[in-house]
């Protein structure tokens, strides 16, 4: 659907403008991003706009998270999707605290590296769209896109200065422009990302490479077996027994993984009680040193004062 229908059906609602939506239209259907996120919908202006691109590309969908006041507003994002013709596109999420919680709970149902865009209009804190970077990052496909709305908003300069809880913000973070900050340290600073555009008050920036596949987390399954083992070894003699006796069968047992996988993981026991580097054996295993078990008591400071006085 074109941005000047859904200009028609919807009307003149806050925020995002017709030519704003119809860049927003072009950059869908220019790149085929047919699976898309967005974070902060406020009336489901920018919502209905983007799903009326996805309409147009002909297959996909557009995943919302707001607040769970969100439907308090008038208009809400169910009238404003239901009156644009677009609400069968778009799943919506609400949330009691913030979207973060929700892309928690999709990387929790392994949704790594599955939507094309993701569009971030909530938050506006250093706090918030940081950590909904970090979070996306790993959501994006590769040649997938952020967008990021607001860069130069201020805290000071919006209509929200006169709240308490902004007023109650350090001078600095009520003045610093905190999504730009974000672009600029978080964005264009990651490895993973090129393509950066600023446009307006927009910024954009393209995954170039994976960071998040199944099989590069498949990678790091040993690790996440052996953490398992260590930390059932602090509290279990006999399986401690046998990490350091069988390490493979002991792997074996926890992972449900065969031996063969966990033949070149050795364990050595240490002094320290601190976790340290593993090592390399001279036959090439991997060492992995195991601390003492809490069971086994440590002096304390007035035990050794006692025995120094002897």
């Amino acid at each position: 659907m074109l941005p000047a229908t859904v200009f028609e059906r919807i009307g003149s609602l806050p925020y995002m403008k017709v030519d704003q939506g119809k860049m927003f239209y072009d950059f869908i259907i220019g790149n085929r991003l047919s699976n898309c996120l967005e974070l902060g919908c406020f009336h489901g202006v920018s919502t209905a706009y983007l799903a009326g691109a996805i309409q147009d590309l002909g297959a996909g969908s557009l995943t919302t998270i707001d607040l769970t006041s969100a439907m308090n507003r008038q208009p809400n994002v169910e009238w404003v999707l239901t009156t644009a013709g677009v609400r069968d596109l778009v799943r919506i999420f609400l949330e009691p605290n913030s979207f973060n919680w929700r892309l928690m709970k999709f990387l929790e149902e392994g949704l790594f590296e599955t939507f094309d865009f993701c569009y971030i209009d909530g938050g506006h804190t250093w706090y918030d769209t940081g950590l909904a970077f970090c979070l996306v990052e790993r959501l994006l496909k590769p040649g997938g896109w952020v967008a990021f709305d607001d860069l130069d908003f201020t805290y000071r300069e919006s209509s929200l200065r006169d709240r308490p809880w902004v007023q109650r913000m350090p001078e600095e973070e009520q003045t610093v422009p905190q999504v730009r900050r974000v672009f600029e340290l978080l964005v264009e600073t990651d490895p993973h990302f090129v393509g950066f555009r600023r446009i307006g008050q927009f910024g954009f920036a393209r995954k170039e490479t994976a960071g998040w596949s199944k099989e590069q987390r498949a990678q790091k399954r040993e690790d996440l077996v052996i953490a398992k083992a260590l930390e059932q070894a602090r509290h279990d003699p006999e399986y401690r027994v046998m990490l350091l006796r069988s390490s493979a069968r002991a792997l074996s047992q926890i992972s449900g993984r065969p031996e063969a996988e966990f033949d070149h993981v050795k364990f050595e026991e240490t002094e320290y009680i601190a976790p340290l580097a593993p090592g390399i054996s001279e036959y090439g295993s991997k060492i992995v040193y195991i601390e003492p078990p809490p069971w086994e008591r440590c002096l304390g400071e007035k035990e050794l004062e006692d025995m120094l006085k002897k």
